[in-house]
């Protein structure tokens, strides 16, 4: 990938006389170049795509170019290495069609990729191509007899000799505006007609090259020079010329070309490159002044291969080591103006309109209108310019002042200040009173009368102070005296008056200003920004980044009231309502108007020179730079209102790139994208400016700066849509920019189906887990009834094996003494009726070791309630209906009893206070869990009743909860406002129903029972 490094020629201007209105010269456009490494070289075609791209055929390959970068384009097809193209042509739909100089085969480049056309190869090498109004491909081979070839309908033929064209070396061709094909050769010109299959002899005439003007017409461009060979629109005689312009002994390297404005560009072949301004097609037109740019004045070569206008206006020549370009420019340098002094121009603007300038070892005048003429030779670098109010120009010097009028030196004034050292001139100002003052950086501030009165005398007028910071610089003439600035202060000086303003220059430093005065008005400019003094106040503009960063060393009004500003690398405009509105907000903006390299300014305003800016009665605006001074007239800046396009021309997602994508639909997953895209203005590509933005991700638009590309890393799944902005070099946007639809797929683990799968994978974990916890409570619950059962039998055991047996011994000794007594029948009855009582006692006690030992019958819940409701003492005839639901399973035994105990409490409850006349209870055995429903149609539960859980003073529904709960069931009583009440127990499944041994556990347990048995 070839990296571009951009910079300025030095311009050598040419001998010249102009004015400012005149057709403009070949030394007024900006030129730059690029050559070596840092392009693609020779260059030998060149073509502008549609979509802004300026393509180029070199000996490297087939490159495209944005103004930043060479990006190098290479084929697709069978892997055969084509080598270098040698024609290139861009058709209306915006192919780009390339012939290739090895194999000769066709290429087009097309959405993105270049294509090798399945068609055969040319006979010879193809120079040129060019599109018919009819579309057709015409392409001119290198054969020494006139050979074309046309590409229609998919369909190619050949033109040759038998079809019309002459028999000798064809040079170029063109289409005319009437749509006609015309072929320049050795020996004679070739038309063909639109429509017509052969074509016909215009006119045998010497080896020369066509072009066609802005009206249509036809050229010749041969050894007798450039003159018309058609009339408008390519059609008729033309008019017959005076003579031919001025292109004698010219041979072309490609075809000449006129621009927009008329001009003809003609590259040679060994000569550089040529121009005729403005040449005319009439009898009575005057032949064109010729201009030539060479390698000389800094052209990268005098061999060129083809001479291109881009739809901005910008000139581009291809020669055999690089490329070149030319722009109209703003700024204009004049060759004499080539010899600045080391401490930059000195700038004077007269009251005549006339501008002096101070260089090096001359001192010019510019008349308005004119051009520099020396008025001063051989002298010693000026060090001041100032004008007394009798229009006498006086020149500061080392050791004297020269007093410049009429034509010649007056007077010579000797300085006061020649013993001094450090006593070099700042600046000089004449005051009301017509007298001279001058400061000095080592000697102070002196005034030097010039009234009749004063005799001509020096009067130091300020000390040179005692630190350099401190010592007095720059100086302008105010309404009643001079102002001049010393360090941190303004001192302000009128006759013997003075006083002192203090300098708010913030950070920067009390460095060298610039001072302007205009009207009652004094400015005063450097590294902060600008400050206004007008009626004995100040107002600040501070400097930001946008404005420029660096001191500004020149500031001018013009008498519309625009104000212009000269920072190090821009000169800046602003209107009397940005000025305004800088002062009220006290920043200096970011300004509408800017000039930089771009526009001329080649270098540098200088920082030494005490103003950098004057304006001339003419208008123009002179400025004063590192490597000279330039001028420029503000009332025709040279503006770029082409909007740029803005192309996306690369698109990479991880290890997958696409070249100038549409939509693309990337891998899933992808981590690292990265986004190139180009603005295509080539005017001034360092000023342009850029914004994009991804929808869909980011918030607001991103200024990349000198930036093109784009990077973005793990961007969640999802589509995006990625648009650029731009804005060319005079600030004018392309709003609807370029874009491309971008779609990152889930991958798996993105994708909903893996969420699924996880939200599948999470709630079988979390029942996973709700079993186990349940298994675990029921397994703790199973384990306190199990141990219940055996404290239950343990204590069974003990009743039947002590109590109950004492009772009954104790029972069988006093029977034998109640046997035993005679005649005392009343305690013999009473001995009877204890008998009886315990033997009473020993029946309950043996009832309830039944209970606790005896569950038989208690595990089956439907009997146990058909029993329950049969020994319910309802009041009244009450049917009671059970329903069941499910298969009947056995109960674990003490849950049988607690559940026994909950529904006989809730049959009590209905009998002895619900008033019901009927009842239901309905049992499920459901799979997960053991359900018993006990409703009836009585009068209700009062609120209070079920809001507190129970009635006072009783205790059974809190008893009926505390069973529920000691058995790891839920107890659910509810009331309907209608009547009625409803008592629903639920228990879990694994804790309400007895465990089924399994088939081999039963088998096994029958053989032991047997075994034991049979012991």
């Amino acid at each position: 990938m070839w990296l571009l490094r951009t910079f300025l020629l030095a311009w050598v201007a040419l001998p010249l006389a102009v004015s400012a209105g005149e057709p403009r010269r070949l030394a007024q456009y900006v030129h730059q170049r690029w050559i070596g490494s840092e392009a693609p070289m020779p260059v030998l075609a060149m073509a502008q795509g549609r979509d802004g791209f300026l393509w180029l055929a070199t000996g490297d390959g087939l490159f495209r170019f944005d103004g930043v970068r060479f990006e190098h384009i290479e084929e697709q097809g069978n892997g055969q290495k084509h080598e270098l193209p040698s024609a290139l042509l861009v058709t209306g739909n915006g192919d780009v069609w390339t012939n290739f100089e090895t194999s000769r085969r066709f290429a087009v480049y097309r959405n993105g990729v270049l294509h090798i056309l399945d068609a055969p190869a040319a006979p010879q090498r193809i120079i040129e191509m060019a599109e018919g109004r009819d579309g057709a491909i015409w392409a001119m081979t290198a054969n020494y007899d006139a050979e074309l070839l046309r590409f229609r309908d998919g369909q190619w033929r050949t033109f040759t000799a038998a079809d019309g064209l002459p028999r000798s070396n064809s040079t170029n061709l063109i289409v005319a505006a009437d749509g006609a094909v015309w072929v320049a050769c050795s020996t004679a010109v070739a038309r063909l007609a639109p429509g017509a299959e052969r074509f016909e002899i215009i006119g045998q005439m010497p080896r020369g090259t066509l072009s066609q003007d802005p009206a249509g017409r036809v050229w010749m461009t041969d050894e007798a020079g450039s003159y018309p060979i058609t009339g408008p629109g390519g059609q008729g005689a033309p008019e017959r010329l005076r003579e031919p312009h001025r292109t004698r002994d010219t041979q072309t390297g490609g075809a000449p070309l006129f621009d927009r404005e008329g001009n003809l560009w003609i590259g040679t072949r060994f000569d550089g490159l040529k121009r005729l301004s403005l040449p005319g097609a009439t009898a009575d037109s005057i032949p064109a002044v010729t201009e030539s740019f060479t390698s000389r004045d800094g052209l990268s070569s005098d061999v060129t291969n083809q001479v291109m206008e881009d739809e901005e206006g910008n000139l581009w020549v291809a020669t055999e080591a690089g490329l070149d370009k030319f722009r109209p420019a703003t700024l204009i340098a004049e060759a004499t103006l080539g010899a600045p002094a080391a401490f930059g121009d000195k700038l004077l603007e007269a009251s005549d309109g006339s501008v002096y300038i101070g260089q090096t070892q001359t001192v010019y005048r510019v008349r308005p209108g004119g051009m520099p003429e020396p008025i001063l030779r051989d002298v010693v670098e000026p060090e001041s310019l100032c004008e007394a109010p009798d229009g006498a120009i006086w020149i500061g010097f080392r050791t004297q002042i020269l007093v410049w009028a009429d034509g010649g030196v007056r007077e010579t004034v000797e300085r006061p200040d020649n013993g001094a050292s450090h006593n070099f001139i700042y600046d000089c100002a004449f005051d009301v009173h017509g007298d001279f003052w001058m400061s000095a950086a080592g000697s102070g501030v002196h005034r030097y009368s010039v009234r009749r009165d004063a005799g001509g005398q020096w009067e130091t007028m300020l000390p040179p102070g005692d630190q350099v910071d401190a010592y007095p610089t720059t100086m302008v003439r105010t309404p009643r005296g001079v102002v001049v600035q010393t360090g941190d202060r303004l001192a302000w000086l009128e006759d013997s008056n003075r006083s002192f303003t203090p300098l708010d220059v913030g950070d920067s430093g009390p460095h060298v200003l610039t001072l302007y005065a205009v009207a009652d008005e004094v400015f005063a400019a450097g590294a902060f920004g600008l400050s206004r003094y007008r009626g004995g106040r100040s107002e600040t503009a501070w400097a930001t980044d946008a404005s420029g960063g660096a001191r500004i060393s020149g500031v001018v009004q013009m008498p519309d009231g625009d104000t212009w500003l000269a920072y190090p690398r821009s000169l800046v405009r602003l209107r009397p309502d940005e000025l305004e509105r800088a002062f009220s907000n006290g920043v200096l903006s970011a300004p509408n108007l800017s000039l930089g390299a771009g526009d001329g300014l080649k270098s540098r305003a200088h920082s030494h020179s005490q103003r950098t800016l004057v304006r001339g009665g003419d208008g123009r605006v002179w400025v004063a730079t590192e490597t000279g001074t330039l001028w420029m007239d503000p009332s025709r800046l040279v503006r770029n209102e082409v909007p740029p396009n803005v192309v996306i021309r690369s698109l990479s997602g991880d290890d997958r790139s696409y070249r100038d994508p549409a939509a693309v639909t990337l891998a899933p997953a992808t981590a690292n994208i990265e986004i190139g895209f180009a603005v295509l203005s080539f005017a001034d590509p360092g000023r342009v400016h850029v914004r994009y933005r991804l929808e869909g991700f980011d918030r607001s638009w991103v200024d990349p700066g000198l930036r093109r590309q784009a990077f973005y890393t793990n961007l969640p799944p999802g589509k995006y849509t990625f648009r650029v902005i731009a804005a060319n070099n005079d600030g004018v946007w392309n709003r609807v920019g370029s874009a491309v639809d971008i779609e990152i797929p889930p991958s798996f683990v993105q994708s909903i189906w893996f969420l699924l799968l996880c939200s599948v994978l999470a709630i079988a974990l979390l029942w996973l887990v709700y079993r186990v916890r349940v298994a675990q409570v029921a397994g703790r619950i199973r384990s306190r009834l199990e141990e219940r059962i055996a404290e239950r039998e343990r204590i069974a055991r003990e009743l039947h094996d002590t109590l109950l047996q004492g009772v009954q011994g104790l029972i069988l000794r006093f029977q034998a003494v109640a046997d035993r007594v005679v005649g005392d029948e009343k305690a013999k009855d009473q001995l009877e009726t204890a008998l009886t009582e315990a033997q009473q006692v020993v029946v309950q006690a043996r009832n309830q070791v039944h209970d606790l030992r005896d569950r038989e019958g208690m595990d089956d819940l439907c009997v146990t309630v058909e029993r329950l409701v049969a020994e319910t003492p309802f009041a009244g005839n009450v049917p009671v209906r059970i329903l069941v639901e499910g298969r009947p399973r056995p109960l674990q035994p003490l849950v049988a009893a607690e559940v026994a105990r909950i529904v006989r409490e809730a049959l009590l409850n209905i009998a002895h206070h619900a008033q019901a006349t009927s009842a239901q209870i309905g049992i499920g055995f459901e799979a997960r869990y053991l359900a018993i429903r006990m409703r009836d149609d009585g009068v209700g539960i009062p609120e209070d009743v079920l809001a507190h859980g129970h009635k006072d003073g009783h205790f059974g529904m809190i008893g009926m909860r505390e069973r529920a709960e000691r058995i790891g069931g839920t107890l659910t009583i509810s009331s309907s406002p209608s009547g009625g009440a409803e008592v629903t127990l639920t228990l879990p499944a694994k804790l309400a129903f007895a465990k089924r041994k399994s088939r081999g556990r039963a088998f096994w347990a029958r053989i032991m029972a047997k075994g034991h048995t049979d012991e």
